[in-house]
């Protein structure tokens, strides 16, 4: 912990009238002791893809945040069968408390979903890339829109959201109880494609390969993010990270290599994970396997993309096989989201490969000393003993 001081000049009465009351922020700020603030609620709500749970691995790791609850939405995972997954990875990384919200199986309006071929990747956590434990501690489970407005409406503080699948969740907690926008301090969303192609040509049959506009978490379910996006222009402080952003961001094998040298727990679980993602789905098509995690760094660091305000519509009445899902930025009309358009790493003080070795060096409330060793401090840098390091 980096620890400064105003003035060697504290005295000691002054000190002993601080312990005697017992150490607060405000104290901390009169001793000019650097303290980082608490972590930040956050509810992360994924549709069950490796990249997700990449996205999930690096929040948990994240000191500043404090997962509140996990959900799954429709999309690639099957949300009754993920769930269960999600609790054996939870048990993986010796991970308690978090409630798990299991999603409906389908999107609000429309039939539009993955390829079996994709969903079971997702039922079998993409062995044998990845290894669960056969069993882990039980996780309480819940309806998930019914656990996202209990979370937000319990919260004492204002909470994040990570979105990394269909907005299916998202909006049917909006329709459950629409005041919950007003303690939601961000929704982070990956997912559109606003001024580059879509992504569904990945896949070589119809609906996917005709339709060139639209990216997969929004075309699955239009009508969801379209609702979400509306919420935008009643208060809901929406970031958008789109194809247009993740396109530019890649990760490679000498990244995975240095997140297994990290060795922690979430870092050789990411490790896993983009080990099945080099192997079975990077392409010329899909030049980043980990689509989510780019957006879980936009949310957790404010330098790595600048943010365009834009007005975002959702077209959800052409045939899916046509331009359903696009994203369409509409001029004239008053912003409704953030969109990032060009993150880089070159902002940021570390790079691909150390996304998880630099968290342990990120500063914690953990981190901050007990009452007792901060009057230790106190008295020393009183006297004039240096203890910057």
């Amino acid at each position: 912990m980096i620890v400064r001081f105003a003035s060697a000049a504290t005295t000691l009465a002054a000190l002993m009238s601080a312990v005697q009351a017992g150490f607060s922020p405000a104290m901390a700020q009169a001793a000019d002791l650097t303290i980082s603030p608490a972590p930040s609620p956050l509810i992360f709500d994924d549709d069950g893809s490796q990249d997700g749970m990449t996205a999930l691995a690096y929040m948990l790791a994240n000191p500043k945040y404090d997962i509140q609850a996990i959900t799954v939405v429709q999309g690639i995972a099957r949300p009754e069968i993920f769930a269960g997954n999600i609790e054996r990875m939870l048990g993986r990384l010796d991970v308690t408390g978090i409630p798990i919200g299991v999603g409906r199986p389908d999107p609000l309006a429309g039939s539009n979903e993955f390829p079996d071929f994709i969903r079971d990747g997702s039922d079998a956590f993409w062995a044998p890339f990845v290894s669960l434990p056969d069993t882990a501690p039980l996780v309480q489970k819940r309806p998930a829109a019914e656990l996202i407005v209990e979370t937000i409406k319990n919260s004492p503080d204002p909470v994040s959201i990570l979105a990394t699948g269909p907005l299916t969740n998202i909006a049917e907690a909006l329709r459950l109880d629409r005041s919950i926008i007003d303690n939601i301090k961000i929704l982070q969303v990956m997912g559109g494609a606003v001024f580059v192609p879509g992504n569904l040509p990945v896949l070589p049959e119809p609906p996917f390969s005709t339709n060139t506009t639209a990216e997969f978490n929004i075309w699955v379910d239009p009508t969801a993010a379209q609702e979400v996006f509306t919420a935008g222009l009643e208060g809901l402080k929406i970031q958008l990270t789109p194809l247009d952003a993740t396109n530019q961001i890649d990760f490679s094998r000498e990244d995975q290599a240095e997140w297994l040298a990290t060795g922690t727990p979430e870092s050789l679980l990411a490790a896993e994970l983009l080990d099945f993602a080099l192997t079975v789905i990077q392409s010329d098509n899909d030049p980043n396997p980990v689509w989510d995690l780019v957006a879980a760094l936009n949310l957790s660091e404010p330098d790595f993309s600048p943010e365009t305000p834009l007005f975002i519509e959702v077209d959800t009445t052409a045939d899916p096989g046509a331009t359903q899902g696009q994203t369409r930025a509409i001029a004239g009309q008053p912003p409704n989201s953030l969109v990032s358009l060009s993150p880089s790493f070159d902002n940021l003080p570390f790079d691909q490969g150390e996304t998880f070795s630099y968290l342990s060096q990120t500063p914690s409330a953990a981190s901050v000393p007990e009452p007792g060793a901060i009057a230790g401090l106190l008295f020393l840098g009183a006297t004039g003993v240096p203890l910057l390091r």
